[in-house]
């Protein structure tokens, strides 16, 4: 249950800068709750949609790279967290008209921090030798 409850704690922080930079760069005939909603509606939406997309491309990552393949119930959470950081500021690229730094981050961002780590679990691990 805390798990949802952060998720949608983030959804409305996101949601909450988004409104409030729409606010400011767009004209402010739509009051604030309402935009706040609309926003916190697409936003959910969106980021669902992204996880869900990139947990399916890390499903098969993780099929290809590593001798032991991950439940779905695994990878999804390890996507959440490796794109937690990543996914608002991309958004935030974005919606602030640098669109292609924005989907750079997006894409970055996923490479650097779920394929990176998946790869180099994938590397065979040299035993230490420790001098004395």
């Amino acid at each position: 249950m805390a798990d949802v409850t952060l998720y949608f704690c983030g959804l409305a922080w996101i949601s909450l800068w988004t409104t409030i930079i729409d606010s400011i760069l767009l004209d402010q005939s739509i009051p604030f709750v309402i935009w706040f909603i609309l926003h916190f509606i697409f936003i959910a939406i969106a980021v669902l949609l992204y996880l869900l997309f990139v947990s399916y491309l890390n499903r098969w990552l993780i099929q290809w790279l590593l001798p032991k393949p991950w439940a779905f119930r695994q990878v999804f959470p390890y996507t959440v967290a490796a794109n937690i950081w990543t996914f608002p500021i991309g958004v935030l690229f974005y919606q602030l008209g640098a669109t292609t730094v924005g989907i750079s981050v997006l894409l970055g961002g996923h490479i650097l921090y779920s394929v990176l780590p998946l790869v180099q679990a994938r590397k065979k691990k040299n035993p230490s030798k420790v001098q004395r």
